[in-house]
């Protein structure tokens, strides 16, 4: 399958109008507002962080979720000492029950920070992607489709560039 992404440098005044947004209106932010997640398909918490999966943020990613911290913070370079045992603890708990429920070959786990690196709710959210070896992007990471990008980018402005294969 090939998947085509038309990149054309509007993502990030969009993703810079989203978090305005948010931070306009903290009221509504679906990742700071706890009762959203009572309606989420599943919840686990400890003391400092929530897991949910909820399909409205799963964008046909099947059994993704995130991990959100219970107090408004705004990236991941913001989390206490606490916060980040905290984190990685629930983290721990959420691949157990993936691992159990679902089976997965393996996960994509990643934080998106500030516009420019894809982050449009400011409040730091870890995702976490099971992912399987029948998935049609099976072994693309997400420096994958950055690296990838890049080449396109870089063959659209030389075109005397040719594909070469990745030595990494």
């Amino acid at each position: 399958m090939k998947v085509t992404v038309h990149l054309d440098g509007t993502l990030l005044k969009k993703r810079e109008e989203e978090g305005a947004y948010w931070l306009a209106h903290p009221d509504k932010n679906p990742l700071a507002i706890r009762a959203d997640f009572v309606g989420g398909e599943l919840t686990l918490e400890n003391e400092l962080c929530v897991y949910i999966q909820d399909a409205r943020y799963a964008d046909g990613l099947p059994h993704s979720g995130l991990i959100v911290t219970k107090r408004p913070c705004p990236t991941v370079f913001d989390l206490t000492p606490e916060e980040v045992a905290a984190t990685h603890a629930l983290l721990a708990e959420v691949k157990a029950h993936l691992d159990a429920a679902v089976q997965p070959d393996g996960y994509t786990v990643g934080w998106n920070v500030f516009p420019a690196g894809g982050q449009h709710i400011p409040h730091v959210h870890l995702h976490v992607i099971p992912r399987w070896n029948t998935d049609v992007a099976a072994g693309a990471g997400l420096r994958f489709f950055l690296k990838e990008a890049a080449r396109e980018a870089e063959r659209r402005r030389r075109p005397e560039v040719s594909a070469r294969p990745d030595p990494a």
